[in-house]
């Protein structure tokens, strides 16, 4: 039976949201006292560490893989793409999930670490962030926008005292190569340096473990530890997710030892899971038109939209009702209308311009 959570701080969030129809990236303020803690390992009645599926060790909250050999480490990278989210039904008011890249927290009270979190409401409103986490220090939300489907690279290196015994210098890297930007910030914290984790999570909020909300499958391809392949196999790094909620996600086999993806399921079974590779989102396209472009004072027009895979659509200058459709419009000058649609990829805006003449005076005899 599922584990309900109080509701302390979906008030806050929930006002902050735009809704522009399920599934469909939002605007919001980032969610409140939302944090990424170290692992913890489930162990059975005799205290022993709880096995799963192809000898993965299991957790409430963590799924992917971990490395310990090669410690200490001084850098840590990975590239994944961004899965579209859903909301799962567990009945909470929002569901949440993280992609991330870190170093310590696997067996340690030290986690350093930065990535995605992808959050969606129970009607379904989906919004989408980028992060950091020095733990136990709250989360630093970034000031750029990311949408399901964008590919994201995010590093961390130590640059300076990278021993253990030290408070280290560690350059957080974050680079959106499908929107073309980069974000780099230089900090300071002391890690274990005991491990490095690429982790698919369903991260915590004040009261507890929030539900996982269905990323159906994150990739992440490739990652990297101490600038090397960690050659990760299932049985020695595996990490595998089953929470209070009823829900799973299932780590794939690695392809070559640093590419595997993570699969969202419901308990007591795991959704079976193959390494996949990113895919090309549909893009969101339209267009508008008007009929004649040319008219007199008095004279109409009328506009024609239509768009692919948008969920939403909204007009400039007049009123635009749902993805496609017509429009009459009087206008008494020059003006040029807008529609602007919503999907996959964010905004996409389409013109159409009339033009008004004077209407002709009558001839005299």
């Amino acid at each position: 039976m599922k584990t309900m959570l109080a509701y302390c701080l979906c008030a806050t969030f929930l006002a902050a949201i735009i809704t522009s129809g399920p599934g469909a990236p939002q605007t919001a303020t980032p969610p409140l006292g939302m944090t990424h803690p170290p692992m913890e390992l489930q162990r059975n009645a005799d205290g022993s560490i709880k096995r799963g599926l192809r000898n993965t060790v299991v957790t409430g909250y963590w799924s992917g893989y971990a490395a310990t050999a090669a410690a200490p480490y001084t850098s840590a990278s990975a590239t994944f793409q961004i899965p579209r989210v859903s909301n799962s039904g567990s009945g909470y008011s929002y569901e949440d999930s993280a992609l991330w890249v870190g170093i310590g927290g696997y067996g340690d009270s030290t986690l350093i670490q930065l990535g995605t979190e992808q959050l969606v409401t129970s009607s379904g409103a989906a919004s989408y962030y980028v992060w950091y986490e020095l733990y136990p220090a709250a989360t630093v939300y970034l000031g750029h926008t990311v949408n399901p489907g964008d590919i994201i690279s995010a590093s961390l290196q130590c640059t300076a005292a990278c021993s253990p015994s030290s408070a280290q210098t560690w350059q957080l890297t974050m680079t959106n190569q499908t929107a073309g930007w980069t974000w780099t910030q230089s900090v300071q914290y002391q890690s274990s340096m005991a491990s490095a984790e690429w982790i698919t999570e369903a991260p915590w909020d004040s009261s507890g473990e929030l539900p996982l909300d269905d990323f159906v499958q994150a990739t992440f391809d490739p990652v990297f530890a101490n600038g090397a392949n960690p050659n990760l196999t299932l049985s020695a790094n595996g990490i595998q997710m089953s929470n209070s909620w009823g829900e799973t996600s299932n780590p794939s086999e690695t392809l070559g030892g640093n590419v595997f993806s993570t699969c969202w399921g419901l308990a007591p079974s795991y959704t079976p899971c193959t390494a996949g590779s990113f895919t090309t989102p549909p893009r969101t396209t339209v267009s508008l038109s008007a009929y004649p472009t040319q008219i007199s004072l008095g004279e109409a027009s009328t506009l024609t939209w239509s768009s692919t895979n948008a969920s939403s659509c909204m007009g400039g200058g007049f009123t635009a009702s749902g993805t496609s459709g017509t429009a009459v419009v009087y206008p008494t000058v020059a003006i040029s209308y807008s529609v602007t649609c919503t999907g996959n990829d964010g905004d996409v805006t389409a013109l159409a311009t009339v033009t008004v003449s004077s209407p002709r005076g009558h001839k005299r005899n």
